[in-house]
């Protein structure tokens, strides 16, 4: 039977990662819908007209489009036939508060060659082969699925609950795999840059010989963060041979029918703040050829003293910590606590020891090892949270490998007022082990907010950045951003540590940040700005920056400024982006001066079609050959147009539309703010003849690829009014009209 508080472990650190999950589905045109009443496997799966099975969903759902299944049993393999993007992956889930199944079938979801997938929320019990099975993908996010009962205990027929294969770049994270034939979660042939993070992985089991494991990694450079694993028939968390330089933190490992944590003719592994308990032999074991190891700041307890799993012999290596073979002399044990409430080895380091001291004295190693009781809380319901008075508290190396801000539940660092700090680092109060020690004396500071602000002076208009980015929390806490500049205007809360404002009126302003670490509490830090009137003011084109363009497909495009002199400080930059064979999605811009750039207007047609402008300030300048770089869902072609506007920062108006035939036209604004905006219009025109435009727009010059035109012309207001963007030119169009004030 599961533990109780094994689950409640996995639920409470949902905070940290529900964030990497599919999450909410995206807006609503771009849903498919599984079960109900009315399904076809031939239709189209919309609402109204569902799919029946989430197979047939798997063979059409594409970029940006979220799969929602209502409640109830269904069969697999759900066979994934297309790939996703970073701003619009493909992605699977019940419904909101539905209850899915996937019963039988060669797996459940089966991935291959895919990229930007999630896949989420769903049961998966049962099948033949891997419930869930990824290969040769990335990108792929795995989360809050529980898979069971994969494969057959037997020779020939055993199979992981979560099988990733030669995949790069993905998360496993908050999954659970129980009673699966074989290991819960594995990571092989290739597999790497992948979290596999918060998941629960127990009695996983062969049954015909010992050998299945928690969580089990052949694959190099992957982290392995905040797992509970438990009761499973060999090792909670496997590294065997192929699995070099992987990240283990934050683990909780017990019960276990072999090693808490096994290593086995590996090479450069860190080991660092786990918690490993009454496993059959020894709690962390480095054996064989394995070497350059990192071992600091886990608590290893009863390991290789009792029986963990029914059956199971433990007459083998043991040792709370057991460095075995060649892995003594290029391995760093230090700050970690062991402890046995019965006679057995203590720690092994070459040879085998009774005592920690003893060991210490031996071989150099373990100059801040403990040898103690950690005070658990509550081992016989396997609660291995740490009670007033651990000496686990306050006694980490903070400097230790990737050593983790908060623990695994996600509290952050604190500081236990009622002990002393003997730990190291920067932080010397980091408690050892996957737990932090929050009740008692702890006690959480707030956060030190340090806020610059550039420019600090200028005529209007004057573009700004505040920058936050030196500020500190004494816990290592994540911080979030706001930032009042004094106007009126205010950005964030947000994660960024920096923001952009323009200031359009003369005065003494005063920049407010304020920071917010993970507990609530806050700092705050000012900054003033001195702003000018202007003695000009004239709103005007410059003139063009730059042009580029590709018939090739793209995922991003960039201009090089050629003019002599660059773009001028505080000067609005437009970009005007056409793309073809390609879809909705998220584009951004910026330069190579980090000036932010912001989508003033997007339109996308049913043929692929896409036309958008965009625009930023010139916060410091652009010096000739520098960049302006966009990036953009894939596309068949793309033609990129820079252009520079004085006296103008700030988006007003915009309105955007679509057709085909002799004619175009954008529709009208809304009635400008201001009386002397810059109104710029835009048009692509598609398979047709060039654009030419009505009366009272100057016309810029058009960029041509074969039959295709991107257009673009402007005017300067001198009163405020409605504004549209036409002309004649043949063929399908985008027009888009913005205003800048």
């Amino acid at each position: 039977m599961r533990r109780l508080w094994s689950a409640l472990i996995v639920a409470s650190t949902g905070p940290i990662f529900l964030a990497a999950t599919a999450g909410t589905a995206h807006a609503a045109t771009n849903n498919l819908y599984v079960g109900g009443a009315n399904c076809s496997d031939t239709g189209t799966g919309s609402q109204t007209q569902p799919f029946c099975t989430i197979i047939a969903a798997g063979t059409v759902a594409g970029a940006g489009q979220t799969v929602l299944v209502s409640s109830g049993t269904y069969s697999g393999p759900v066979v994934v036939q297309k790939s996703g993007t970073a701003g619009a992956p493909v992605a699977f889930q019940p419904a909101p508060s539905a209850s899915v199944t996937i019963q039988g079938g060669q797996y459940g979801f089966s991935l291959s060659s895919r990229s930007y997938v999630n896949i989420s929320g769903f049961a998966i019990t049962g099948t033949v082969k891997n419930g869930i099975y990824v290969n040769k993908s990335d990108h792929i996010t795995i989360a809050n699925n529980t898979v069971t009962l994969s494969g057959t205990p037997a020779s020939g027929k055993i199979a992981a609950g979560i099988g990733l294969y030669g995949s790069t770049a993905s998360s496993v994270t908050g999954n659970i795999a129980d009673r699966n034939s074989d290991s819960g979660i594995y990571l092989t042939s290739g597999t790497t840059g992948t979290t596999v993070s918060y998941n629960e992985a127990s009695l996983n089991a062969n049954v015909y010989q010992r050998n299945a494991n928690g969580i089990n990694v052949v694959s190099p450079g992957n982290t392995i963060i905040g797992n509970v694993l438990h009761d499973n028939e060999d090792s909670g968390l496997q590294f065997y041979p192929g699995g070099n330089n992987n990240f283990a933190t934050l683990n909780v490992s017990y019960n276990n029918g072999d090693h808490g944590i096994d290593d086995l003719n590996v090479t450069g592994g860190r080991l660092v703040g786990n918690t490993i308990y009454h496993n059959c032999t020894s709690g962390i074991n480095v054996e064989g050829t394995s070497g350059n190891y990192v071992v600091e700041n886990n608590i290893a307890v009863d390991n290789a003293v009792y029986p963990a799993y029914k059956g199971i012999s433990c007459s083998r290596r043991a040792g709370n910590i057991g460095i075995w073979d060649s892995a003594p002399a290029s391995t760093t044990v230090d700050s970690n606590l062991v402890y046995l409430t019965k006679a057995g080895t203590m720690y092994v380091f070459g040879s085998s020891y009774s005592s920690l001291a003893a060991m210490r004295t031996a071989t150099g190693q373990e100059q801040h090892g403990l040898q103690a009781d950690p005070r658990f809380a509550d081992t016989a319901s396997a609660n291995l949270q740490l009670t007033a008075g651990s000496p686990a508290i306050d006694s980490a190396d903070s400097s230790a490998p990737n050593e983790q801000a908060a623990d695994i539940l996600g509290n952050a660092r604190v500081d236990d007022q009622s002990v002393k700090d003997t730990g190291l680092g920067t932080r010397t109060f980091d408690d050892r082990g996957a737990y932090e020690f929050t009740g008692g004396g702890a006690v959480n500071s707030p956060p030190t907010a340090r806020v610059s602000v550039s420019p600090a002076s200028g005529t209007a208009p004057v573009a700004v950045t505040a920058d936050g980015s030196t500020s500190t929390d004494p816990q290592g806490q994540a911080l979030q951003y706001r930032f009042d500049f004094g106007d009126g205007t205010v950005v964030g809360p947000q994660a960024g540590a920096t923001a952009s404002h323009t200031y359009t009126a003369a005065g003494s302003y005063t920049v407010r940040l304020t920071v917010t670490d993970t507990s609530g509490l806050t700092g705050t830090s000012t900054a003033t700005v001195s702003v000018t009137a202007s003695t000009g003011g004239a709103v005007s084109y410059v003139n063009q920056i730059a042009t580029n363009y590709s018939t090739s497909v793209h995922t991003s495009g960039y201009v090089t400024v050629w003019r002599t002199g660059g773009v001028t400080s505080g000067n609005l930059m437009v970009v005007t982006v056409a793309l073809t064979g390609t879809t909705a999605g998220t584009v951004t811009a910026t330069d190579d001066a980090a000036d932010p750039f912001t989508v003033a207007s997007d339109i996308v047609d049913g043929s692929g079609h896409r036309l958008l402008v965009l625009y930023g300030v010139a916060r410091t300048g652009l010096a000739v050959n520098q960049k302006i770089s966009v990036s953009f869902p894939s596309a068949a072609t793309y033609r990129v147009m820079a252009d520079e506007v004085s006296g103008a920062t700030t988006l007003d108006r915009h309105v955007e539309a679509s057709g085909s035939g002799t004619s175009y036209s954008s529709g009208a604004t809304g009635t400008t703010s201001t009386a002397k905006e810059f109104v710029f219009s835009a048009v692509g025109l598609f398979a047709g003849s060039a654009p030419t435009w009505a009366t009272g727009w100057k016309p810029l010059t058009n960029y041509t690829i074969n039959t295709d035109y991107l257009g673009r012309a402007y005017q300067v207001a001198s009163a405020t009014g409605t504004f549209t963007g036409s002309g004649s030119g043949s063929g399908t169009w985008l027009a888009a009209t913005v205003t800048f004030q």
